[in-house]
């Protein structure tokens, strides 16, 4: 009878502390009007214009030592992260992770944006730094977890095959943020890119799986020497 007493006062214990912890990440709007995730160390701040449309996830960033408010910076260990707006749940790490922005500054020569489905299922990340894409990725949500394809590791090798021998070493990889990365209804990205930034654009197109379905060059890439 002792046993049969206790289980049940178990269950209750580890439902107050799960509890507990999605209430002490709910994301609240701060006087600002953006969100913030959570409290103290473990404190999240989503960033502006990455939230789907559906407004149920959007990308965030965090540091190991909390969130700086005013003009401070963070301290180190900035980390972007795709999030869950109604509890704060983290479902992938992004591989980005050198944005942030506070109600007053922001991350010098970094840009982080979101390129979502019309069904807020699937997003792609584009996390450029001033001469290169530091990460270039598409995530397909499912529940609690995000499944992640590295579209760089696809792209890039197609883009430096297309260009003379000679100038293949020394260039850096960047999607332009002009030309924005477009996520349609058939998970189909369109971006832009080239070695030495000059304009290339490649059509991908991947089914709702995450699987490549097709792919196509819509324009050749020039680049100088």
């Amino acid at each position: 009878m002792r046993c049969l007493r206790t289980f049940p006062l178990v269950l209750i214990a580890l439902y107050v502390q799960q509890a507990a912890a999605v209430h002490a990440q709910a994301c609240v709007a701060d006087r600002h009007g953006d969100l913030v995730c959570g409290e103290g160390k473990a404190a999240m701040r989503v960033v502006a214009d990455t939230t789907s449309p559906s407004k149920e996830y959007a990308f965030a960033w965090r540091s190991d030592q909390g969130l700086p408010s005013g003009r401070d910076q963070p301290p180190s260990g900035v980390e972007n992260l795709l999030i869950r707006i109604a509890d704060g749940a983290v479902l992938a790490k992004l591989g980005g992770g050198g944005y942030w922005a506070t109600e007053e500054i922001r991350a010098n020569r970094f840009d982080l944006l979101a390129a979502w489905s019309p069904d807020s299922r699937a997003v792609i990340e584009v996390a450029n730094s001033r001469w290169d894409s530091d990460s270039f990725a598409y995530y397909r949500i499912d529940g609690a977890t995000a499944t992640k394809l590295d579209l760089r590791a696809l792209v890039e090798p197609v883009m430096t095959a297309r260009l003379p021998p000679r100038n293949r070493q020394g260039n850096s990889f960047r999607v332009r943020d002009d030309l924005p990365v477009t996520l349609a209804a058939c998970a189909l990205p369109r971006c832009s890119m080239c070695p030495r930034a000059r304009p290339a654009t490649t059509t991908t197109c991947w089914s709702t799986s995450g699987r490549k379905a097709a792919s196509r060059p819509r324009r050749s890439c020039r680049c100088g020497g």
